[in-house]
């Protein structure tokens, strides 16, 4: 296999056909050696979580506009050499050259080989501009992101999070109470405790490889994640309704947190995700969920009220950029105005749903005030039964979690 030609066809599909990075590495290297895997990953990623870092440092080497594969190769075999240094350059050049060879009939070899080796003889070039294009270039992300982050968190939380989103975070184990404890857990050295949620644990190798996760003691879950159960606070006695649950990691982990008894109903629009829940509630021997598959904006239908109601909204799923770097790649601002007015929806049905003196726990994994804060406190003016008890941003490098925001509110019945 060659894994240059491998990670070039992966990126195009991503950059040119809006192909999910993650879903293409997982269904067409399945049979692949780990090393493979462990270069292509690299490479994908890598290139991604940089692009426009590697892009300045080669496009003003060019004086006409090249095709867009040829971009992403170049982009490609930049970054090579930029983190690869145990591959000579020639060795990358070469590869690069023989991959152009295969696009446009060859027609690029030369201006592929011709940049490359200018790359290596002039060096990498500082980034030169306003603090908004540096910190843009420097962590490869959209110059409106880091300027709306800058409006709303200000500049030392906005170059936090755009520099945190570069790093590799930890892999972190949920423990399942029903079938172990932590403290049984951490006798294995392997396992450390973590940093927030209650019930993290970091594991010191392929946490997919271990027996505890095989054995269902274990399923991985980031801790700010984790932490939105924790807010629900699920009682053995509760019924709740989970509102856009797949993959169900949050209701099952809601499930646990009640020891198996009381009741949760959890919905999604799509009955493939529906399947999803019900294949995760097999495996961990759940009993009290039920898995519907059903629109949440019209989940006043289902004609009952519940104790608890747990809104975990679709975002732009700005807290997760990190884990899914070519998200910031194809994310626009328009795309921000869209959620919201479905937020807005979801929410206004999930007031209908919350019995009286009930929770409503609101949660997203973005970091953007409009579908979080501003949210919640436009939600607070239509209805006046409800009550906000708490509110928090989890920024990921305050705890190497994903970036999440939660709020808690309580209807009081009183309009």
């Amino acid at each position: 296999m060659n894994e240059r030609q491998e990670a070039f066809l992966v990126l195009k599909q991503v950059l040119l056909e809006d192909g999910y990075a993650s879903l293409l590495m997982r269904n067409r290297f399945s049979h692949a050696s780990k090393q493979e895997v462990a270069l292509i990953t690299q490479l994908v990623y890598g290139t991604l979580q940089n692009q426009y870092y590697v892009r300045y440092q080669w496009d003003y080497l060019v004086n006409k506009k090249v095709s867009k594969e040829i971009a992403i190769l170049l982009d490609m075999s930049v970054y090579q050499l930029w983190k690869l240094d145990k591959i000579p350059a020639y060795a990358c050049i070469n590869d690069a050259v023989n991959i152009s060879k295969k696009i446009a009939k060859g027609s690029y070899s030369s201006l592929v080989n011709a940049v490359l080796r200018n790359v290596v003889r002039n060096g990498f070039r500082e980034v030169e501009g306003d603090e908004f294009k540096k910190l843009s270039i420097m962590t490869s992300h959209p110059e409106w992101l880091v300027r709306m982050w800058k409006a709303h968190y200000g500049w030392n939380i906005t170059k936090q999070l755009c520099e945190y989103s570069l790093l590799v975070k930890p892999m972190v184990a949920r423990v399942n109470p029903l079938l172990t404890s932590k403290e049984e857990l951490l006798k294995n050295p392997l396992f450390t405790n973590g940093k927030l949620a209650p019930n993290a644990l970091y594991y010191d190798g392929n946490l997919l490889d271990s027996e505890e996760f095989k054995t269902g003691k274990v399923s991985i879950q980031d801790e700010a994640s984790q932490m939105v159960a924790c807010l629900v606070d699920p009682q053995v006695s509760d019924s709740i309704l989970d509102m856009c649950a797949a993959p169900g990691t949050k209701g099952i982990q809601m499930a646990q947190m009640m020891k198996n008894m009381g009741r949760i109903v959890c919905l999604d629009i799509h009955q493939h995700r529906v399947e999803l829940i019900k294949k995760g509630v097999e495996k961990h021997g759940i009993s009290i969920i039920e898995a519907k598959c059903m629109d949440a904006t019209k989940c006043h239908e289902l004609d009952e009220t519940f104790d608890k109601v747990v809104l975990d909204a679709p975002c732009s799923g700005l807290g997760v950029l990190g884990q899914k770097p070519d998200l910031k790649l194809r994310i626009q601002p328009e795309n921000l105005d869209e959620i919201v007015a479905l937020q807005k929806q979801l929410l206004d049905t999930a007031a209908m749903v919350c019995k009286e003196n009930g929770v409503l726990v609101y949660s997203t994994c973005t970091l953007n005030k409009k579908e979080n804060e501003k949210q919640i406190e436009s939600f607070l003016k239509r209805h006046e039964e409800f009550t906000l008890v708490s509110e928090r941003s989890y920024f990921p490098y305050e705890y190497d979690t994903d970036g999440f925001y939660m709020a808690k509110l309580v209807k009081s019945g009183k309009m």
